[in-house]
């Protein structure tokens, strides 16, 4: 299964018996995006926030618990 996850683009995120996998173009951007910042995880987590809220998945901070 983690052979045909890569296949496909994605990582597994346990070596054996995978039950999520992260975009292996997800990985690329938060690797530029380390080597950039000090604070790679937090500008991320933002980046994304403020992508989902404006284009795919409006929310405000009551919906996340």
């Amino acid at each position: 299964l983690p052979q045909l996850l890569l296949h496909n683009g994605l990582f597994p995120t346990t070596p054996s018996q995978p039950h999520m996998a992260v975009s292996v173009e997800l990985l690329g951007f938060y690797h530029a995006l380390f080597e950039q910042s000090c604070d790679a995880i937090n500008a991320l987590m933002s980046a994304l926030h403020i992508q989902l809220h404006s284009t795919w998945f409006p929310c405000n901070q009551k919906d996340v618990h």
